[in-house]
């Protein structure tokens, strides 16, 4: 019996101890860079490119190709001309859009993925897109979280922690969207306020060499050639020297012939594809909408947090919806500005200053591409803002961290005026 289950399994546990000693024993740092491979990681837009330590820690810390992490979401993926990443690349800019987020994607993603750059972000810059859209009152949807969540992440937030407020929260937040996990009792520890065993640490410290030799071996695989299909052929469309008349005209040809089926301004297939088969049903949808009271808010708090502790000077972007869009979705736009302007107090009283709002544009011809996301004229007006903030010397930030954002009570309050100020007045 012995020798007939040893056939049957032996194979499979040989196999396993050879890939775990091969794990151990593979390089785990390497100091070569590619541009080639370094750009294509930064359009790629995939999972996997956004879990890999490997090929965001080599292109942000290149010193002669730099790289700035750009987080966001879906907004990325609109590859047009006048994309940050095909501007910058046309106007031989000195940085790189690192593209890190896509559909789904929002700050508590955004946080986790931090902890594989810690060393890469310090005194660093990078642009950081928020969606009024992310702060619905179920919060980032759990599907997502888990897609774009890597071993490698929860490893590193694990050895990073400090005992923080943050850090409890981050994994109290963890425990409600992955509640089987491995790593559960530690983040339970975590979440206590408890320090990790020598065990656990031990743990880890085997798990990072292994997950580390892993990001090596697979770095390369999956990383697309979004740079050479979408944005490469896009600079061609753009005028030799940078003009922002000469652009916005080009603008407007390439927005005009795109959204020449309908009468709300989005792309013509997004709009065939997307809402002409459910138009009717469309009307009126939005009208109970409400991003003023979701968990989106201490979230974001965790990501200001981390950009905080590695003296990260952030640009924020905060885009606008599609006007038209939302009149006949019925939004309740007195709603979207309080919103706007919570998210904005948020930034504000920490010290956050460096805001792009266009909140007040979606009115403007082909500034958005479809419903909700920027493209032609927006991505200029992006531009126009977030290119000299990137191409200026870093100015060490001094921000002022408060806890009381990470509050449920922030998440869910909802003043009568827009005087948020009366929040930090309230006691614990």
């Amino acid at each position: 019996m012995f020798k007939r289950l040893w056939l049957i399994f032996g194979p499979v546990l040989v196999a396993g101890g050879l890939l775990v000693g091969l794990l151990l024993i593979a390089p785990t740092h390497t100091h070569s860079h590619s541009e080639a491979v370094e750009k294509r990681a930064a359009t790629a837009l995939t999972a996997t490119v956004f879990k890999n330590a490997k090929l965001k820690r080599a292109a942000l810390s290149d010193k002669k190709h730099r790289f700035v992490p750009f987080f966001g979401s879906s907004e990325w993926n609109r590859m047009d001309a006048f994309h940050p990443f095909t501007l910058a690349e046309k106007y031989h800019r000195n940085y790189r859009p690192f593209l890190l987020g896509e559909r789904g994607a929002q700050s508590l993603t955004q946080f986790y993925g931090m902890q594989q750059t810690v060393k890469q972000m310090k005194n660093k810059q990078a642009v950081y897109f928020i969606s009024p859209q992310w702060f619905m009152p179920q919060g980032e949807d759990v599907g997502a979280f888990t897609y774009y969540l890597g071993t490698d992440q929860i490893i590193r937030f694990l050895s990073n922690q400090t005992e923080t407020k943050a850090d409890q929260y981050a994994a109290k937040r963890y425990l409600q969207m992955v509640p089987s996990s491995t790593f559960g009792k530690m983040m339970k520890k975590i979440a206590k306020g408890q320090l990790l065993s020598k065990s656990d640490r031990l743990t880890l410290h085997i798990l990072g060499k292994m997950m580390e030799s892993e990001d090596n071996l697979f770095a390369n695989f999956q990383i697309g050639n979004n740079y050479t299909t979408r944005i490469l052929p896009k600079t061609k469309q753009l005028p030799k020297t940078y003009n922002v008349s000469k652009l916005q005209a080009i603008a407007d040809k390439l927005g005009a012939r795109a959204t020449g089926n309908n009468d709300f301004g989005i792309e013509n297939g997004f709009y065939n594809t997307r809402v002409r088969p459910q138009l009717p049903a469309l009307s009126n949808s939005q009208v109970d909408f409400n991003y003023l009271q979701s968990p989106e808010y201490a979230d974001l708090q965790l990501a200001l947090t981390q950009m905080a502790q590695t003296k990260t000077s952030v640009m924020f972007v905060i885009p606008p919806v599609n006007e038209k869009w939302e009149a006949y979705t019925n939004m309740n736009l007195g709603m979207y500005n309080k919103t706007v302007e919570k998210i904005k107090y948020q930034l504000h009283a920490q010290g956050f200053n460096n805001i792009a709002d266009f909140s007040q544009d979606g009115n403007k011809a082909y500034f958005m591409q479809d419903t909700i996301h920027m493209g032609w004229r927006g991505w200029i007006a992006f531009d126009e803002k977030v290119a000299p903030f990137l191409q200026a010397k870093y100015v060490k930030p001094q921000y002022a961290i408060n806890n009381k954002f990470l509050k449920e009570r922030w998440n869910q309050f909802n003043p009568t005026d827009d005087d948020f100020s009366e929040y930090l007045q309230l006691g614990n």
